[in-house]
């Protein structure tokens, strides 16, 4: 569910969003009020369903089971972490209080659309809970922290019409972690964290995007498929271009790897395995980046896919 949420779903506000912009930036001075009005609106929508989509994919997958005392982890889903029911006491009472708010406003959105955040105002220097509908309805300066999406294309593959079990496995799967840390930030007047796993500064990367550019560019990019053999057993496509390495042998066929030429390497999301397999490339002389987003993002951004090869 989640894997067609990220791929199909913001795959096609950000695929939007960029022609959105595209023909902006085409527009002349004839062009009438009405029609600039329009894209202005569906640019709004679409810049809110991307971010929105990228905050609530980022609070998600803290699922744990630590002693009570530890702040974040609890045996009891039900109870909010230490940390985060210090910071919105004030504003709700109790930590239940709040919880009890947030998920009766999810409730209400049942078998409809829209969002349920749990925003921090920096004007007002406090929180409270909000519904936004059409991507676009939040207040001014101010910051979610804590997003669920409650368009029925988040759960029904897998809940159908049961949202309230829906909002329950939210509550198991929240990053507690994620939302203080964009707490802090609202609180200092900072950006909100970049949440990216596969962003890292002392990792050479490439996005999709400038993947697609070197390719049509013909910079003779060697291009690796480092998805765990498992999960390779499940499926039978892969990037255009790619040719699958087993990510624990790579011993055995870094050799067939052209020493001079680039080599981007993606795995399914681009966190861990496109890493360390571009790690152990660099180590041996490779010009090597793994590719930010992984093969998801690829797919979600309009990249072309193939088969792969059958053995024999």
């Amino acid at each position: 569910m989640v894997v067609s949420h990220y791929e199909n779903n913001y795959g096609n506000a950000v695929r939007a969003l960029n022609a959105v912009r595209r023909e902006l930036a085409a527009l002349d001075a004839g062009t009438p009020p009405y029609r600039l009005r329009g894209l202005k609106r569906e640019e709004l929508s679409l810049m809110g369903s991307v971010a929105l989509h990228e905050l609530y994919f980022g609070n998600l997958g803290g699922f744990r089971r630590a002693g009570p005392n530890s702040g974040l982890g609890r045996p009891d889903w039900h109870e909010v972490p230490d940390a985060l029911a210090a910071e919105i006491a004030a504003d709700f009472g109790s930590a239940s209080a709040w919880r009890r708010e947030f998920v009766g406003t999810a409730q209400s959105l049942a078998g409809g659309s829209g969002w349920v955040l749990l925003t921090y105002s920096r004007r007002q220097k406090r929180f409270w809970n909000q519904i936004a509908t059409d991507h676009t309805q939040a207040a001014v300066d101010a910051a979610p922290v804590l997003v669920l999406d409650m368009y029925e294309h988040a759960y029904q593959m897998d809940f159908g019409v049961n949202a309230t079990a829906y909002i329950d496995t939210f509550f198991r799967n929240i990053n507690w972690e994620a939302v203080l840390k964009r707490i802090e930030a609202a609180r200092n007047d900072q950006p909100l964290p970049n949440e990216d796993p596969s962003s890292t500064k002392d990792m050479p990367s490439v996005s999709v995007e400038e993947l697609a550019a070197q390719i049509a560019n013909g910079s003779g990019a060697q291009i690796v498929d480092a998805r765990q053999r498992d999960h390779m057993s499940r499926h039978v496509d892969l990037m255009a271009g790619a040719t699958w390495r087993d990510p624990d042998r790579v011993e055995e066929w870094i050799a067939e790897l052209t020493p001079d030429k680039p080599v981007a390497v993606y795995c399914s999301y681009g966190f861990d395995v496109g890493r360390n397999v571009t790690k152990t490339l660099i180590e041996r002389g490779f010009d090597a980046r793994f590719v930010r987003g992984g093969i998801a993002a690829w797919y979600a951004s309009g990249g072309a896919r193939a088969l792969r090869p059958t053995a024999g």
